[in-house]
């Protein structure tokens, strides 16, 4: 029979709780024991996980969280009550998406206390290949791609709602006029009060994008802002510093990854490539410096990855090969 815990936790995952039994929960998370209770739910939803995911990821990924923890509970526990542990690591916030993430069996997580900081952080990193979707305390619904990791600190949600993003996500934001929702990534950053949007800034890109679903935001440039309104998209270039505005047919082809497809609009190879890299955990290689500049458009529903290469050769002047499942070489055709 499950204990009180793992009902309300499996209620919070499912959307299905109150607010009384919020509430509750969080008391029972309080608790001394509330940590040996936690591990093994979590040990039986990784059980279930695992008859549905790559068994050699899910295990390198599982013994880098535990050993993380681990880690943290020794440190703090020779010096501070398990209680005033679990307060000061800020279980409150890991409770609301702990339990997604584990069940999705695709990422890890963990705790940094910086020096010469005093707020502690909470990463949420999602590794080469993989996706994952969770929802944070305050309802906002977050999509974090390949790749791709989002810090949170104890103080999300007081008076303002700021999140660091490296990589790509799309945001579903719970309104509230009272505290903006502040993504920032690299160079700028993007606010909003309720609104769906997504952003992409990978460091090993040399622009970062925010593209706008639903609502109104506000993009921080370095130098000056610049509100968006749905269907519009703006492109950031990092080396110079200067930014393009474009209105979108339909601004969803941005996210379409969140729904496990791929669309194109003439994108260059290159920029293909860097996608396939994040999404399949491979390299991609070119021939000649030619091929990267051959352009792409398309949407692909199937993602197995032969299928992707096979679309873009069939429309393309290209072909390609694979070495040990690990390197794609394209070459003209």
């Amino acid at each position: 029979m499950k204990n009180e815990l793992t009902v309300l936790i499996e209620k919070f995952h499912h959307r299905r709780i109150s607010v009384s039994e919020v509430s509750r929960l969080k008391e029972l998370l309080m608790q001394t024991d509330a940590e040996e209770m936690l591990a093994g739910l979590y040990d039986e939803k990784w059980e279930l996980a695992a008859t549905s995911s790559e068994k050699e990821i899910e295990d390198r990924i599982w013994s880098k969280l535990r050993g993380q923890l681990q880690s943290e509970i020794s440190t703090a526990s020779a010096t501070l009550p398990k209680k005033h542990f679990l307060m000061k690591k800020g279980w409150r916030i890991a409770a609301s998406i702990l339990i997604p993430l584990l069940c999705a069996g695709l990422v890890y997580y963990y705790f940094e206390n910086k020096s010469g900081q005093s707020r502690d952080e909470m990463t949420v990193q999602v590794e080469t290949g993989q996706k994952v979707e969770m929802q944070l305390p305050d309802g906002t619904h977050v999509w974090l791609n390949s790749a791709s990791s989002l810090i949170c600190d104890k103080a999300y949600n007081r008076k303002e709602r700021v999140v660091y993003l490296q990589g790509e996500a799309y945001f579903e934001v719970s309104r509230d006029e009272k505290r903006p929702f502040i993504v920032k990534a690299n160079d700028i950053s993007v606010e909003a009060l309720g609104t769906s949007f997504n952003v992409k800034a990978y460091s090993d890109d040399n622009y970062i994008a925010a593209t706008l679903l639903e609502g109104s935001i506000r993009v921080n440039l370095p130098f000056r802002s610049e509100i968006l309104e749905p269907n519009e998209k703006l492109t950031f270039t990092k080396g110079n510093g200067l930014f393009t505005k474009s209105l979108l047919p339909d601004a969803e082809i941005n996210t379409s990854w969140v729904n496990n497809q791929l669309s194109f609009d003439q994108e260059r190879l290159e920029d293909i490539a860097k996608v396939l890299e994040r999404m399949y955990n491979i390299q991609v290689q070119f021939a000649s410096g030619e091929l990267k500049n051959i352009r792409f458009s398309g949407t692909i529903k199937n993602n197995n990855m032969e299928s992707v290469l096979q679309l873009i050769a069939f429309v393309s002047p290209i072909r390609y090969s694979l070495e040990n499942n690990t390197t794609v070489i394209i070459s003209e055709k």
